[in-house]
C-alpha cells in the first residue's frame, strides 16, 4: 500500500531547515534504500509544507519516520499526519486498475456509475478467512456466538465490509468457514492487532468449537459481482 506523509512546517521553516536538512536527507534516502520512501520534497510556491510518499504494509512506515525526522523532533515541522493513498493507475500502482475492467462491467450491462464501483471500490478489499469445526450439539452455540457477538462488534469496526458463516457437515461433524471482507490489511489490524495472521478466537467461542485454525488466510478480492 502507499502512504502520504503531510508536513506543516512553521513560518521560519525555510531560515530553520539548513541546519538539520542533511541529517533529514540521510534519513530519508536509507529509507528510500530499504524500498519505504518512493519519493519526497517540500512544495514551492509558498513553501509552506512537505510531502512525502511511502510504500509498505501499514502506515507505521510513514509514522516512524515522521516521529525520528530532525525536521519533526527541531520542531522546524509543527505539524505532520498520514493518509493511506489507493493508487490504482500506473506502473508503481499498489492496486492497478485496467480500463478493461470498466469495459468488462459495461459489457456486462452496468451503467458509468455501477462500472466505477465495481471496479474501484472491490478491486483490493481483503478477504479474511478462518476454518473451525464443532460438535452437531455446540455447533449453534458457536453460531449464536459468531451472529450475535461477533459480527456486531465487527460493523463498528472502521474498514470493515461485511461477513459470511458458512457451515457444513462433514463425518458426524460440522465445519464452520467465516469470512470477513476489509478495505485493507491496515482494516484488518483494527480487529486482528498487529499479528493479522493470527486468528482470534474468544475463550466463548472455543468452549462451543472441537478444533479451529490458529491462523488465518487473508486474499485480495480482484473482482466480484453483484451487491
Amino acid at each position: 500500500m502507499h502512504y502520504l506523509l503531510f508536513y506543516e512546517v512553521g513560518e521560519d521553516y525555510v531560515s530553520r531547515r539548513a541546519e538539520f536538512r542533511d541529517a533529514h536527507l540521510e534519513k530519508a534516502w536509507k529509507a528510500s534504500e530499504r524500498g519505504e520512501l518512493v519519493l519526497g520534497g517540500a512544495l514551492a510556491n509558498p513553501i509552506d509544507g512537505a510531502v512525502l510518499l511511502f510504500k509498505g504494509d501499514s502506515p507505521e512506515v510513514a509514522e516512524r519516520f515522521a516521529r525520528a525526522d530532525p525536521y519533526v523532533t527541531s520542531g522546524a515541522v509543527k505539524r505532520w499526519h498520514v493518509r493511506e493513498w489507493t493508487t490504482v493507475a500506473g506502473e508503481d500502482s499498489a492496486m492497478p486498475v485496467r480500463p478493461n475492467a470498466m469495459a468488462s462491467a459495461k459489457n456486462a450491462g452496468l451503467s458509468d456509475a455501477a462500472s466505477a464501483d465495481v471496479s474501484f471500490q472491490d478491486h483490493g478489499l481483503i478477504l479474511r478467512m478462518w476454518r473451525a469445526h464443532a460438535t452437531p450439539l455446540k455447533s449453534g452455540e458457536y453460531v449464536e456466538h459468531a451472529t450475535r457477538k461477533v459480527f456486531p462488534a465487527l460493523r463498528a469496526i472502521e474498514g470493515h465490509r461485511g461477513a459470511y458463516l458458512l457451515r457444513r457437515e462433514v463425518n458426524g461433524a460440522v465445519e464452520f468457514v467465516v469470512l470477513t471482507l476489509w478495505d485493507s490489511m491496515e482494516a484488518v489490524r483494527k480487529f486482528a492487532g498487529p499479528k493479522p495472521e493470527k486468528a482470534v478466537v474468544e475463550p466463548d467461542a472455543q468452549a462451543a468449537l472441537t478444533d479451529f485454525d490458529e491462523s488465518v488466510t487473508h486474499f485480495e478480492v480482484v473482482h466480484r459481482t453483484g451487491k
